[in-house]
């Protein structure tokens, strides 16, 4: 019997190296979390929401907000830490394009410019 030879590496897995600007390239599929009906009612699928960090004291959440600056709902994702990152320690702007609408779920990527 011959052996199965060592395990390749996951590289699919790894952070860019310095976890830099790869790290802020990145784009995420992510539900609006308490959305307000009178922002997003009158928009739709395809509809490009801005991105941006309100901070609280020690504490920072991830928004979006529509072409007037009115607050839309928050996001929570896998990797929103460094969407926030990204935004406030590298000037990075993000986008969030409304993918889908179900019931009152709002789907959106959310993507550097």
């Amino acid at each position: 019997m011959s052996g199965g030879g060592g395990g390749g590496g996951r590289d699919d897995l790894s952070p860019g190296v310095g976890g830099g600007a790869d790290q802020c390239g990145k784009s995420y599929i992510a539900p609006i979390n308490s959305p307000k009906a009178a922002v997003l009612g009158p928009l739709a699928a395809g509809a490009v929401l801005d991105v941006d960090v309100l901070t609280s004291g020690s504490s920072s959440a991830l928004v979006v907000k529509d072409a007037a600056g009115a607050l839309a709902g928050a996001l929570t994702f896998l990797g929103y830490l460094t969407v926030i990152n990204c935004i406030v320690q590298q000037g990075i702007a993000y986008k969030a394009t409304i993918q889908t609408i179900t019931g009152g779920v709002y789907t959106v990527e959310v993507a550097p410019l």
